[in-house]
């Protein structure tokens, strides 16, 4: 085809390969800086200390985990109390999510909000209400002796089993609900014209669309029960765990061996995400028709069904509202059970002592953590999405690699690797910081990447061409329309933060103290009130600082919305 006077048109090719990649990144220094950055940082905090931990064990530290029968006891222990806890919590999550979805019972509002609660304690807190509940001098444990001449003996793996399943319940909820709310109405009402009805439409139709996020949900919570500490460790009794006998090598000085217990804890992690891929390759599981459904209403269980639902969801509220009831008389009361005298002297000496800013330090630690883990998701999402460089794939790969180490390797990787060598960071609130970030910034840089990919390239490449640099057009033009979702991945990141144990246990100082440590410490050594006070104050500064960020976000913080 001719333009006028006969010309041909001017055809612009773009030159593809690895030398014209490195030539665009060269001619634009911002996005290479942001390049080398994203590889320094991954390389220095991810590659580094893997490798080390690899590298660290010798042949007596090998020889040493598979002859002692106590290690492979507590391997066979992590399997089997993590898998019963998985199991247990996805299924209780599933139904608390089916039943706000597909009944019509009343007080879903207040279910929602029931199921928030646990997000805003540490799972350790869990732990501490389960024994001030059902331990030995609990309060149920001495009801049930003096009524019944009943003694509850529920440590090990029954305790283990009862609180890691309310502990990790609501991340399985959340994680289901979304799928469930995404379903669409349509497909379940043709089911239903075809001559599908109750559990039938349930188990053709619903749960297998709903697979994915009981699957994913199912991933989650056993890779967070694998890494726990804290509840294992107050709970288990003589019933050894995996992550347990790793905090007690690193106190004996014997970084090698722990480290043989490190990389064993990652294979069952790994293997559940390699079944996850397979199951999940297996069949298609889309919810997208093209077609409208406004109007349609969702098909809903019947009455009898409902009851059960409605029973099933109370007895979940009942234990999850003890648990936070139990902690917070016992944090205003001189000694709850045996003094019930109400005091604030819990409080004020433990949460608001300039001498022991565990829930300062807390709050302090996570702001710049979350702070630091969305920003350098956002930059990783950035490049790794629209600027085209040798070695994507494998920045990709590390970034997202840390969501699928359980915690207390990221932990025990950063403190044997940044103990000894050229970067001392032993015993610094750096290390800290580097320990909750590389937790929680796959999550954000995942969201974001989804993000970009929604986001039409020719807006930037119009600043670009009106002279704009990808650091300009970076905070000009791509944060302002995400924010919405930075917000979201901040406040994530910020609850998550506040709340772990499991991956900085190994990482804390005097100097350092957070709240969640402190909660195990004092309930180790059974001053619960004061354990009490301290996951008082941890839930009462999370809120506050939720609360200021709804102020000033607003509508881009949504925090009971579930």
């Amino acid at each position: 085809m001719n333009l006028e006077g006969g010309r041909e048109p001017l055809m612009i090719i773009e030159k593809k390969g690895m030398g014209s990649s490195i030539g665009r990144l060269v001619k634009d220094p911002s996005s290479l800086i942001l390049v080398l950055i994203s590889f320094a940082v991954l390389c220095l905090f991810v590659i580094y200390p893997l490798i080390y931990v690899i590298a660290l064990p010798g042949a007596t530290d090998w020889t040493t985990f598979f002859s002692k029968s106590r290690y492979g006891t507590a391997l066979l222990n992590t399997v089997v109390s993590s898998s019963l806890s998985a199991l247990t919590a996805t299924v209780c999550g599933f139904i608390y999510a089916y039943s706000i979805h597909y009944s019509n019972i009343a007080g879903k509002k207040f279910f929602r909000f029931i199921a928030f609660l646990p997000i805003l304690a540490p799972s350790v807190m869990t732990g501490l209400a389960f024994l001030l509940l059902f331990g030995r001098g609990g309060m149920v444990s001495q009801t049930m002796k003096a009524w019944f001449n009943v003694e509850l003996d529920l440590y090990g793996l029954p305790g283990l089993w009862i609180v890691q399943t309310i502990s990790y319940f609501p991340l399985a909820y959340m994680t289901i609900t979304g799928v469930l709310r995404s379903i669409s109405p349509n497909l379940e009402i043709a089911a239903q014209n075809l001559g599908a009805r109750g559990f039938k439409l349930f188990r053709t139709i619903t749960f297998k669309l709903a697979l994915p996020g009981v699957i994913n949900a199912f991933l989650l919570v056993a890779i967070n029960c694998f890494a726990d500490f804290g509840n294992p460790k107050l709970i288990g009794g003589n019933y050894s765990l995996l992550a347990v006998e790793i905090y007690g090598e690193i106190i004996n000085n014997e970084p090698g061996l722990a480290s043989v217990m490190g990389l064993i804890l990652v294979i069952p992690a790994l293997l559940v995400f390699v079944i996850q891929s397979k199951l999940l390759s297996k069949g298609s599981y889309s919810t997208i028709t093209g077609k409208p459904v406004s109007g349609l209403n969702r098909v809903k269980t019947s009455r009898k069904t409902d009851i059960v639902l409605f029973i099933f969801n109370s007895i979940m509220a009942l234990f999850i509202l003890s648990m936070f009831a139990i902690t917070i008389l016992f944090a205003f009361t001189k000694n709850f059970g045996r003094d019930n005298t109400f005091t604030l002297d819990h409080i004020f000496k433990i949460v608001f002592n300039p001498s022991s800013p565990a829930v300062l330090n807390s709050l302090v630690l996570s702001l710049i953590s979350s702070i630091l883990a969305v920003g350098f998701a956002l930059v990783l999402a950035y490049v790794v999405v629209r600027k085209p460089f040798p070695g994507k794939k494998i920045l990709d790969f590390t970034a997202v690699l840390p969501i699928a180490l359980p915690g207390t390797f990221v932990g025990l990787a950063l403190i044997v690797a940044f103990s000894n060598g050229p970067i001392m960071l032993q015993g610094s609130a750096i290390l800290i910081i580097v320990a909750m970030l590389l937790k929680q910034m796959p999550v954000g840089y995942r969201g974001l990447t989804a993000s970009f990919k929604q986001v039409d390239k020719s807006i930037e490449e119009a600043a670009t061409n009106l002279g704009a640099d990808s650091r300009r057009t970076l905070t000009t033009i791509v944060f302002p329309m995400l924010q919405k979702t930075i917000v979201a991945n901040f406040v994530y990141a910020f609850m998550k933060n506040m709340n772990t144990l499991s991956t900085i246990v190994f990482l804390i100082t005097p100097k350092w103290v957070v709240a969640a440590v402190s909660i195990f410490n004092y309930a180790e050594t059974g001053t619960y009130y004061w354990a009490a006070a301290v996951a008082v104050g941890l839930m009462g500064t999370t809120l506050a600082t939720l609360g200021v960020m709804k102020l000033i976000f607003r509508s881009k913080v949504k925090i009971f919305d579930f």
